[in-house]
Order: structure tokens, then C-alpha cells, then sequence
């Protein structure tokens, strides 16, 4: 009797985003929802209704804030509030801003803040999208040991094929408005008949 072996032809690790990159693509679409009322939102209300780690989101809110995605208000009312219209503003952008390193504040002598300067998100130097330090190692491994030049050049073959394949799934994330995410589960809503 023939044993089967399934193939997974795409690695599940690389197919989702990173953890940073998920926490902040659903707060925007939370926020998103409720920037119609005005209302800040709370990084915990969030997290809860996720299932995320507040810390772990707040932190990612803070780093959209440096990029001039979000907002913060204080107080017992306070939270977060997009500040982007969600028109305007990519499912690529938020991701790239989510994996890039958060601008510096940079002070002018009149003591006012500079513009946030946007995340690279429509070239190939953009954060991988799900990249982890694992499949680094790995690459660097199995460069070292590649002795036979028909295994470098395939080697190489398949490293172009990654990274057009990124390329295109950026271009992807790119094309993906958040205010289109917004009509798509408004469309998926169930009527709600209460009067």
C-alpha cells in the first residue's frame, strides 16, 4: 500500500503577516469604523474583542502614531483615533508601517514636530512581509554549504522568484484600500430588523 505525503507549496509561515503587521492592520480597520463618531477608541476594547495582547498592541498603535497613521487622546475617555482617511491610506501602508522602524522625533529649533515621513511600501527595500530571523538563518545555511555551481544558480533562481513573488504581494497589499475593506464587511453584515 503507497503512503501519501500531502505538499505544502507555499510555507504557511510566510503566508500570514507578522504578528505586528496583523495587530495593526485590524486596530486601523477598528478604528476605521469608528471614525465616523468621533469617538477615540481604546487599545484594550481592541485587544479584547481580538483576543490580542493589549501591551503588544498598544505598542504597535504607538508606532502608527509616530508614522501619522493614529492618534492619541488622554484621559478616562481617551484612546486611539485614526487620523488617515481611510480613503487614502493602504492595506500595504499600514503593514509597512507596522514592520518598519518607527522615524525618530526629530526637534527643529522652533521646537515643532516634522512631517512623519511614510514607510517604503512601493519598493522591493520594504519589510518582508511575515520575514522572521528563522528563515534568515536558514538562507544563510544553506548559501554556506551550496558548493556546486548548478546548486548556486538555482539557488539563485528561486531567490529572484521570493523576492518578485513579494514584490507582487506588495503591489497586492498596495492596491487594497482600508476604506474598501470597510464597504466589503459592511456589505457582509447581517440586516438588522429591530425596531
Amino acid at each position: 500500500m503507497e503512503q501519501q505525503t500531502s505538499v505544502q507549496f507555499w510555507p504557511s509561515e510566510t503566508a500570514r503577516p507578522s504578528a505586528r503587521a496583523e495587530c495593526a492592520a485590524l486596530a486601523v480597520f477598528e478604528l476605521a469604523l469608528e471614525r465616523p463618531t468621533g469617538r477615540p477608541t481604546s487599545a484594550r476594547k481592541i485587544a479584547e474583542k481580538y483576543g490580542l495582547s493589549e501591551r503588544f498592541l498598544t505598542q504597535v498603535l504607538q508606532r502608527l502614531r509616530r508614522f501619522g497613521i493614529v492618534e492619541t487622546e488622554r484621559g478616562s475617555f481617551g484612546g486611539f483615533r485614526l487620523i488617515a482617511d481611510p480613503a487614502e491610506i493602504t492595506l500595504g501602508f499600514v503593514v509597512a508601517a507596522a514592520e518598519t522602524s518607527p522615524p525618530s522625533p526629530q526637534k527643529t529649533p522652533t521646537s515643532e514636530q516634522s512631517e512623519p515621513p511614510s514607510p517604503a511600501v512601493d519598493s522591493t527595500e520594504a519589510p518582508a512581509f511575515g520575514k522572521n530571523r528563522a528563515t534568515d538563518k536558514r538562507r544563510k545555511v544553506v548559501d554556506s554549504t551550496a558548493t556546486d555551481a548548478s546548486a548556486v544558480a538555482t539557488r539563485a533562481l528561486f531567490d529572484r522568484a521570493w523576492r518578485e513573488a513579494e514584490t507582487k504581494r506588495q503591489e497586492f497589499l498596495n492596491a487594497i484600500l482600508i476604506s474598501d475593506l470597510l464597504a466589503d464587511a459592511r456589505k457582509d453584515e447581517p440586516a438588522d430588523f429591530t425596531i
